[in-house]
């Protein structure tokens, strides 16, 4: 269990708990209703939104443990082999770091295994109680995690058609329909009625078309996809080469038990959830919430690398030789997983930290200027200052200097006024996260360091090591403050990835032409003499320029040319 609140998402399903508002993103889309439903009853107990949370996510592992090996025993009918490959999944990499945090993804894989259980369970010919069950599990699983609705859709229809008889389809029909009510009328209840909710959803549709299917994939190729979905949720490959290596034995023998026309009737319904379910991320999901994503698909891959043990004991001759197969692939995924797995049981995670820390230090005026990352672990963990976008915080106080403007920022630090808060780099972090979040700082943005972009001027990026910049466009203009003093300072240059390796930048104030400056691979400073005018604004033009979606083949629609390191005002730099 983590010490701490760390994802994005685990802060608006927590305020989701306290206050269940689409409309203000708690939670954010599709909505989540049942998780966010279920979240309430534990915090009933619990009395913190997001530690109940987590409490619901670690009593559901063992559930979902239990319900998949039952599901794997009815297929392959032999228990040793059935329990190691729901070791196998909960010991996942991808399980091991995102299964105890407050996130949908591990309560809705117990209703998936439930439903899977439910599934490989013959149907009797005088009751419906299995059928019941189909539509009950089907239904939570996507009132937990909506995404599923995709890879479900099929599977029940297949299992509705693999039903005896039409009393147990109308069963598990009604049941379905039934739960499905109990959570989405809460769902549209909370989004202000169904055309707002309409609204809701169809703008995440739009998000997901131009972000996860699109910008987010940059230049991935297919197999860059199938490395980040399929290898990189079992983590080291020191694992991953094995357990593939076991994944293709009991690929023969996954074919014997599809010749077996009991087994092949309750494993279709499977096999098409997994082969949407595969679809769907490799074409449309964002890569980089990918080892996260395939936990819908990732039983299917234990269950075919059990069959794969029993290959090796058959071969061995050796009785336990599944046991220590798991046994050694499970503490291997756990020694590659605890640099991350292991401190947050210990540290509080970067951005829980950097909060405490401006909670315990800075004055409650301060205006805190948040990157669009850190959103929702601003507005949970600090609630007491004034919060604001980036950008809109300096708009706010740049020409206040009695007013602290504070930056909350994804990435390292290393000026005099940055406080970071990490937690340590590994392997396991670059895999199995989103990269966010490693490392946060808190920045205090001093009155002299201060300015207003006014166009062509982008989002502040940094990065881990703590360098700095914004993005100027061939034609970008900043406003100093008025308490300027008779000197700016500005910071310029290129960076090495980019068609050229100089720039011409001509420099104007208040529309008169200051100076041309020469800029390179290293940063280069220039001071500009400033009029005694209270207004100073400073226009950039550069001569060259060029677009990221035509050097990188990504979906960067900005035109940019050269990076602003530092603005500094009233004193000359050297």
């Amino acid at each position: 269990m983590p010490r701490t609140p760390w994802e994005n998402d685990e802060f608006l399903f927590a305020e989701a708990v306290r206050n269940f508002d689409p409309s203000r993103y708690h939670p954010h889309p599709p909505g989540y209703p049942l998780f966010v439903i279920l979240g309430k009853v534990f915090n009933v107990f619990i009395h913190d939104p997001w530690r109940a949370l987590v409490i619901f996510g670690v009593i559901a592992a063992p559930i979902g443990f239990i319900a998949l090996a039952r599901a794997f025993r009815n297929w392959i009918d032999d228990p040793d082999l059935a329990v190691c490959g729901a070791l196998l999944y909960y010991f996942s990499a991808s399980m091991l770091v995102h299964g105890s945090l407050a996130l949908s993804d591990g309560p809705a894989m117990m209703f998936v295994a439930l439903a899977l259980f439910a599934i490989s369970s013959p149907h009797g010919e005088r009751h419906e109680r299995n059928a019941i069950a189909i539509g009950i599990w089907t239904s939570a699983a996507i009132g937990t995690r909506p995404q599923l609705l995709i890879p479900i859709a099929p599977m029940l229809l297949i299992a509705l058609l693999q039903m005896r008889t039409l009393r147990q389809r109308i069963a598990c029909s009604v049941a379905f329909i039934l739960l499905s009510l109990m959570w989405f009328l809460p769902l549209a209840d909370a989004a202000g009625g169904f055309n707002a909710l309409w609204l809701y959803e169809t703008k995440q549709m739009q998000y997901v078309a131009a972000h996860d299917a699109s910008v987010s994939r940059g230049g991935m190729s297919t197999a860059m996809l199938v490395v980040r979905f399929i290898f990189h949720p079992w983590g080291w490959k020191y694992v991953t080469l094995p357990l593939f290596a076991c994944v293709i034995l009991g690929i023969a023998a996954f074919a014997r038990l599809l010749r077996r026309d009991t087994l092949r009737s309750t494993l279709l319904p499977f096999i098409a959830f997994v082969i949407v379910q595969v679809i769907f991320e490799l074409g449309w999901m964002d890569p980089a919430d990918g080892s996260r994503y395939s936990l819908a698909f990732m039983p299917f891959i234990a269950l075919l690398a059990a069959l794969g043990f029993g290959v090796i004991r058959r071969s061995a001759g050796f009785a336990a030789a599944p046991w220590a197969v798991t046994a050694i692939l499970a503490a291997a995924t756990l020694v590659f997983v605890w640099p991350l797995a292991g401190t947050r049981t210990k540290l509080a995670s970067p951005p829980a930290a950097a909060a405490a820390w401006a909670t315990a230090n800075l004055a409650p005026n301060s205006v805190i200027g948040y990157d669009i990352a850190l959103k929702p672990h601003a507005e949970y963990l600090m609630s007491r200052f004034r919060l604001l976008p980036v950008d809109k915080a300096i708009a706010e106080a740049y020409d206040r200097p009695g007013t602290g403007l504070v930056l909350f920022a994804n990435g390292g630090g290393h000026g005099a006024s940055s406080h970071v808060f990490a937690w340590p780099e590994s392997d396991a972090y670059r895999k199995l996260t989103r990269g966010l979040y490693q490392e946060v700082t808190i920045e205090n943005e001093l009155p002299a360091e201060r300015y207003l972009p006014l166009s062509g001027a982008y989002p502040i990026e940094r990065t881990l090591e703590g360098t700095e910049w914004r993005w100027l466009g061939p034609d970008a203009s900043i406003r100093l403050p008025q308490s300027h003093g008779a000197v700016a300072s500005l910071s310029l240059r290129i960076p090495g990835d980019l068609p050229y390796t100089t720039d011409d930048v001509t420099i104007s104030i208040n529309g008169h032409d200051s100076a041309v400056l020469h800029v390179g691979r290293d940063p280069v400073v220039v001071n500009l003499a400033l009029p005694s005018d209270p207004r100073i604004d400073v226009r950039l033009r550069s001569s060259r320029s060029f677009q990221p979606s035509t050097l990188m083949h990504n979906q960067d629609p900005r035109t940019l040319a050269v990076q602003l390191l530092h603005v500094e005002t009233g004193a000359q730099s050297h």
